[in-house]
């Protein structure tokens, strides 16, 4: 059952039965009241008629005892039912209405003997009637009794009166009662049960991952206190969260490391051996074919098959010099970078490898961060290799956009580089490999496959990341994030 519902059900009851506890002790007491009128009433008519008969005698033939009690007071059928008058022996020897009933008259004497000095007063009952007598001594002037006057009121209008009282009062009871418990269950439920049922679905909520859920407070001061330790614990477990993420990210970083150091050290190894068992033949190849074709007249048809051969070679010594740059790469030197004159110098360095037939590339870039940290070699290549890529990538010509900016995420400061050209892109489909390293998607003889891997590995030595997004120019756009702390801490 519903709280709601149960507090509904708790003040209804508990208002009904002080309200009939109430409703019985008013009633007690307004019949007490009544039934005191009545009987004061009573007393008054008895001794004014007992006052009155001193100076009344039977012989008069002008007035009899039911004009006499007329004359003094009207009788009402619901009120007053009969006045009697009796003798001295108690005897009755008149009565206030010619059609008296076995009501009307109960007896037909009374014991003298017993009357009091001033009167008597008992109530009596006829089936379902109730009724009120009260006697008084009727006295001459000299204060002898002569005889006795009774008057008989009927207290059924009190009952009814009483319960028409009774009726209301419970109506009124019922209305009371219902609206209350109205206003109760509506008070408890929007105060109460909403509230509840929101703590409940946060929980459920939290329980499915959401950590960030907080709950608003209800304006109930108990309710408040469960609501704040609820978002308390749901604060404690998302910090713990980020911690815990944090690390196994750092975890997950180190590893990767690890491991691209040890392919590193395989590359190198590997490097190394062909280095020396393909770069010594290699030469004499390339030797061999200029010394040939030197003796070749310029027009001789085959002096294209000899320039094939040297750039071939060309092309694998290029491709073995950049493995033995890793394998022999010399420590990181990190400093405050002048990255306009770095991005200047490798975009000259990227037009002379720029084929003279080709439509030119053009450059803007946007850099608002105040410092910046790094390697300048490592930069200097990163943005040479993101060019030469922008330029195999856009033979008709096309704009690179560089933006350097600081960026805040998770209270971290980030030093973001974002690089874009409006080139044909990269397919989503090979984005997941771009930076595997001998990966191309170029035509045989045009790239090696290493370019992008080498840039990977500059971000990762800065402890950065990068991403590949679509450019809003239609290209592709590469996204590199590096932490400022570390690269103050390498530049201290």
């Amino acid at each position: 059952m519903k709280i709601s519902t149960r507090l509904f059900l708790y003040i209804f009851t508990l208002m009904l039965l002080l309200s009939a506890v109430l409703g019985y002790v008013s009633v007690k007491d307004e019949r007490y009241h009544l039934l005191s009128e009545v009987k004061s009433r009573a007393w008054m008519l008895s001794r004014t008629l007992s006052a009155t008969f001193k100076f009344y005698h039977q012989e008069d033939p002008h007035f009899t005892v039911e004009d006499l009690i007329r004359a003094i007071t009207p009788i009402d059928e619901k009120d007053v039912l009969v006045i009697n008058v009796y003798d001295r022996n108690g005897n009755l020897v008149d009565f206030s209405r010619s059609n008296c009933t076995n009501i009307q008259c109960p007896h037909s004497s009374i014991d003298m003997e017993g009357l009091k000095q001033g009167g008597r007063e008992k109530t009596f009952s006829v089936g379902k009637n109730e009724f009120i007598s009260v006697v008084s001594p009727i006295r001459n002037l000299n204060g002898a009794v002569q005889g006795a006057v009774e008057v008989i009121l009927s207290l059924g209008y009190i009952n009814v009166g009483l319960s028409a009282v009774t009726r209301r009062f419970l109506l009124f009871t019922l209305i009371a009662g219902s609206l209350l418990g109205a206003a109760t269950y509506l008070i408890s439920r929007w105060s109460i049960s909403v509230p509840i049922r929101r703590l409940k679905e946060a929980s459920e909520k939290l329980g499915e991952g959401d950590l960030g859920l907080r709950i608003e407070k209800s304006g109930v001061v108990e309710l408040d206190e469960l609501i704040d330790d609820f978002n308390r614990m749901a604060e404690n477990l998302e910090q713990q969260y980020i911690k815990k993420e944090k690390f196994f990210n750092e975890k997950l970083r180190l590893e990767r490391g690890l491991r691209h150091s040890e392919k590193l050290v395989s590359i190198g190894q590997l490097t190394s051996g062909l280095a020396h068992e393909i770069g010594t033949p290699l030469n004499v190849i390339s030797g061999r074919a200029e010394q040939l074709m030197g003796k070749l007249p310029e027009d001789h048809p085959q002096r294209e098959g000899f320039k094939t051969i040297i750039r071939q070679a060309d092309r694998i010594s290029e491709t073995i010099q950049h493995l033995l740059s890793f394998s022999r790469k010399s420590p990181s030197a990190f400093k405050e970078l002048d990255l306009k004159g770095i991005i200047d110098e490798a975009f000259s360095l990227c037009k002379l490898r720029q084929r003279k037939d080709s439509l030119p590339l053009s450059l803007e870039y946007d850099i608002s961060a105040e410092r910046f940290f790094g390697d300048e070699d490592g930069f200097r290549q990163l943005f040479v290799n993101l060019m030469l890529n922008s330029l195999h990538a856009m033979k008709d010509g096309g704009r690179i956009r560089i933006t350097v900016s600081e960026e805040i995420d998770n209270n971290r400061k980030f030093m973001q580089i974002c690089f874009e050209d409006n080139g044909p892109g990269i397919p989503p489909e090979h984005r997941a490999r771009v930076f595997d390293p001998f990966f191309t998607t170029k035509d045989v003889g045009e790239g090696t496959g290493l370019g992008l891997f080498i840039v990977a590995n500059i971000v990762q030595e800065h402890s950065g990341t990068i991403e590949i997004d679509d450019s809003c120019e239609g290209g592709v756009r590469f996204i590199m994030r590096f932490p400022e702390e570390r690269d103050n801490g390498e530049q201290q």
